[in-house]
């Protein structure tokens, strides 16, 4: 399985969920969830478990993958990557997970950017 592409990430219209807070299983298939990060710069972690069956989690900002698994992977783990927002860059990203099988769960927190606070407007 490869990487989600992130071409379309900056027009994505979803609504925008809370950095800081869990994000539980979709099932089996692909779930995309936009995190508001606010505009403040700062380390970005997720911290994810993929239990006994793998996935994989892409995030990207501004269109460009800043983090992933990789591949598929299982069980527990922590991805970083450094949020630095323009003026005019948006204040969110988006995490895709990728669960191609049966029988999967997964959970994730992406927490908020040092020094932010947790939000979902921009």
């Amino acid at each position: 399985m490869t990487a989600t592409t992130g071409s379309d990430c900056v027009l994505d219209a979803r609504p925008l969920q809370p950095c800081g807070q869990s994000t539980a299983s979709g099932g089996q298939g692909t779930t995309k969830t936009r995190h508001a990060l606010g505009r403040y710069a700062g380390t970005v972690s997720i911290t994810y478990d993929m239990f006994s069956v793998p996935d994989r989690l892409d995030c990207f900002y501004r269109g460009v993958l800043v983090a992933t698994t990789g591949g598929l992977v299982s069980g527990p783990g922590t991805l970083t990557w450094d949020y630095a927002p323009g003026s005019t860059d948006p204040p969110w990203c988006l995490v895709v997970m990728s669960a191609p099988n049966a029988g999967t769960a997964w959970t994730y927190t992406l927490a908020c950017p040092r020094g932010a606070e947790p939000t979902a407007v921009p």
